[in-house]
């Protein structure tokens, strides 16, 4: 049976190609991981750049938050003067009448 050169040369050829695959899976598996791993840095890169844009926003949100509440803090003080004087000029209008 083994004598017949097509029977062997067909054993041959499947058992090439046989190791191979085992040889070749073997390398795709570490080429993936590696793909993976390069994936999960670029990723991981992203999102920082992404939290460092975020807090950049936040820290310049903070500070305009900070100008407007002084800004809020005059204007009210403007208003309570206002109606001070609003109050004061009804005094004496009502009184020279």
């Amino acid at each position: 049976m083994l004598e017949n050169p097509i029977i062997l040369n067909a054993i041959t050829v499947f058992v090439t190609a046989f190791v191979t695959w085992m040889f070749s899976r073997q390398k795709s598996k570490r080429d993936l991981k590696a793909l993976d791993t390069e994936n999960e840095i670029k990723a991981s890169k992203y999102y920082q750049g992404l939290l460092d844009d975020l807090s950049t926003r936040l820290d310049k949100a903070i500070s305009e938050l900070m100008l407007l509440e002084e800004r809020h803090s005059k204007l009210m003080d403007t208003n309570r003067d206002l109606v001070v004087q609003l109050q004061k000029f009804k005094q004496l209008n009502g009184k020279s009448n």
